[in-house]
């Protein structure tokens, strides 16, 4: 891996902003031991699958950076997992270089998924609440007073027709929600009714279970 240069503050912001383990040597073009420190950082991303990023900043050239980090000389190396800075080696220190890395490439990895499992059981929390939100639920496009594309309108055709009690939700309002539930549900279409918290199916299915009077007397009814 070659060390990527970050030129100016903005390229600086987006390499730490990513969901990984970013180190950044602060360098000078004076000091021959800044090479060395990017050699070494080569090295240690190939040795460990790359699993981390590396870059170099001219610490006089990008000096607004070097100001906020309060880097006083080069080399100086500043670790940051998911944008926040969690350590620092300062001058020539190849030994500690190494420690940090080894150390913060499990850490990192195990902060940024941990990260991501909390956004999911969110989501997931969230999902289970809506379809609860009423005995019977439907996921759809636009509402039951709008429907936003045929198969909607003809699901609510068919509730409305047996005096169904229902709620309604609208996924084109929600991407997060329109995109999630097909995976919490394992169902890829819309729309998607739901009783008692349970997934009933989409249009067909319940265009078929209707002609069934068991089912239409399970339906909440207003």
């Amino acid at each position: 891996m070659t060390l990527q240069e970050l030129k100016d503050l903005g390229s600086f912001n987006e390499f730490i902003s990513k969901n990984r383990l970013s180190v950044v040597a602060f360098s000078a073009k004076w000091v021959p031991q800044c090479d060395q420190i990017h050699e070494i950082l080569e090295e240690l991303a190939k040795d460990n699958g790359n699993s981390f990023a590396a870059a170099f900043i001219d610490a006089e050239s990008v000096s607004e950076v070097s100001l906020k980090y309060s880097i006083t000389a080069a080399p100086t190396v500043i670790f940051f997992c998911d944008g926040k800075n969690v350590d620092r080696v300062n001058g020539f220190n190849p030994s500690s270089l190494r420690t940090s890395v080894t150390k913060l490439v499990n850490e990192c990895s195990g902060a940024v998924g941990n990260v991501e499992t909390i956004e999911k059981d969110d989501l997931n929390t969230r999902l289970k609440k809506l379809i609860n939100k009423s005995r019977l639920v439907l996921f759809m496009k636009g509402n039951k007073e709008q429907p936003k594309c045929g198969f909607s309108r003809q699901i609510v055709e068919l509730l409305n027709s047996v005096n169904a009690d229902y709620w309604t939700f609208d996924i084109l309002q929600d991407e997060e929600v329109r995109q999630g539930l097909k995976v919490y549900s394992d169902w890829p279409t819309y729309p998607q009714l739901y009783l008692d918290g349970e997934l009933l199916g989409g249009l067909d299915i319940v265009r078929e279970e209707m002609k069934e009077q068991t089912f239409v007397d399970s339906l909440p009814k207003l």
